[in-house]
């Protein structure tokens, strides 16, 4: 009998190790997830010279991206508008079928004024495609267009994308 129990378990073992056991597999692909890597800001604007490349200017509310071609991608909202006092900056973001939504917030108004910032976001598992990128911004007016755009990071890895803010904190007073 004892013999009997013996070789039952050892088949069990067998079985476990020949059908996979512990053997990481390489189809299983993590879902992508996103984080908000660091920020920095109240930013003072000095003029740009014609021999500098493109710089977005305070008016510019701009996303600018780099995707490694496999599964990161570096996004950096350049002039994102929070308070001058933001306490902590913070953002959801929310992955799904071929679009990223990034809800920007601050957990305190500490100041009166506002100050632009630029907020540096990593995405990692991102499979190569096509995706809708949107920024949901705390002081945009209800006339300004929202940061939304369309990229295939196969055809175009990295870019920039700006928008015209005409009011304050991204226009001179």
């Amino acid at each position: 009998m004892r013999n009997k129990s013996i070789f039952a378990v050892t088949l069990c073992v067998m079985m476990f190790f020949l059908v996979g056991g512990c053997k990481k597999s390489e189809d299983t692909q993590m879902s992508p997830t996103g984080a908000l890597l660091e920020y920095n800001g109240c930013k003072q604007f000095l003029q740009t010279t014609a021999t500098e490349p493109f710089a977005p200017s305070a008016e510019n509310d701009c996303i600018e991206f780099s995707y490694d071609g496999e599964s990161t991608l570096t996004l950096k909202h350049i002039n994102a508008g929070f308070n001058c006092c933001p306490g902590e900056i913070t953002a959801t973001i929310d992955i799904g079928s071929n679009r990223i939504i990034i809800k920007e917030n601050e957990n305190e108004q500490g100041c009166d004024c506002l100050c632009l910032f630029d907020v540096q976001y990593e995405i990692i598992s991102l499979p190569p495609g096509q995706y809708t990128i949107k920024i949901i911004e705390l002081y945009l007016d209800e006339s300004d267009e929202p940061i939304e755009v369309e990229v295939d990071f196969r055809e175009t890895p990295s870019g920039i994308f700006c928008f015209d803010r005409d009011h304050y904190p991204w226009s001179v007073i």
